[in-house]
C-alpha cells in the first residue's frame, strides 16, 4: 500500500492568513459603526446646509435682504432658524408656521442658528469635542474653503459655521 501524505505548503498557509487579515481589516473599516455614523452625520449636515442655503437665498431674492429675527425684526444674531422671518410684502416665517421648512439637526448637534454681521450671514451648529459628530464636522469642513465654512474648537465643543455670504 502506498500512503501519500498531503499537506498544505507554507506558501498556501501564509497566503490564507494574509487574505483573512485583509478581509478583516476591510470589514472593520466598512462595518465600524463609528465610521458609518460619521458618514451619515456628515451627509445629513451637508444636505441640511444646502436646504437652508436655498431657503435663505430665496428669501433674499424676494425681499432683497437676509431673513430677520421674527421677535425683534432686527438682524439675526445667533437666532434659531425657526425664529427667522422673510420680510416680503407678505412676511413668512422660515419654519412655515409649523417647523416645516427648517431641518432638525441629527442627534448630538445643536439646533441650527443664524447670524448676520455686516455683509456676513452664516448658520451654525455645534457638537461635543472628540465625539463622532465632531469627527463628522471635521470631515465636512475639509470639503469647503475658509470663505465657505469654518470649524472652531474651544474647551468643550466644536462650532461649524457655514457662510452664505462673506
Amino acid at each position: 500500500m502506498k500512503h501519500s501524505k498531503k499537506a498544505f505548503t507554507l506558501i498556501e498557509v501564509t497566503l490564507t492568513i494574509f487574505l483573512v487579515g485583509v478581509i478583516s481589516a476591510l470589514s472593520y473599516f466598512y462595518l465600524n459603526t463609528d465610521t458609518l455614523k460619521r458618514s451619515q452625520y456628515k451627509t445629513a449636515i451637508q444636505s441640511h446646509a444646502n436646504l437652508i442655503e436655498a431657503m435663505v437665498f430665496q428669501c433674499k431674492n424676494l425681499s432683497e435682504q437676509f431673513p430677520e429675527d421674527l421677535n425683534t425684526t432686527s438682524l439675526a444674531n445667533n437666532t434659531l432658524l425657526t425664529a427667522l422671518e422673510c420680510n416680503t410684502s407678505t412676511p413668512y416665517n422660515l419654519d412655515g408656521g409649523r417647523n416645516g421648512f427648517v431641518p432638525v439637526p441629527p442627534t448630538g448637534f445643536s439646533a441650527y442658528t443664524a447670524t448676520e454681521s455686516g455683509s456676513t450671514f452664516y448658520i451654525t451648529t455645534t457638537a461635543e469635542n472628540n465625539s463622532t459628530q465632531d469627527k463628522a464636522l471635521i470631515s465636512l469642513a475639509l470639503n469647503y474653503t475658509s470663505t465657505q465654512a469654518t470649524l472652531d474648537h474651544n474647551a468643550t465643543s466644536a462650532t461649524f459655521k457655514f457662510y452664505l455670504s462673506r
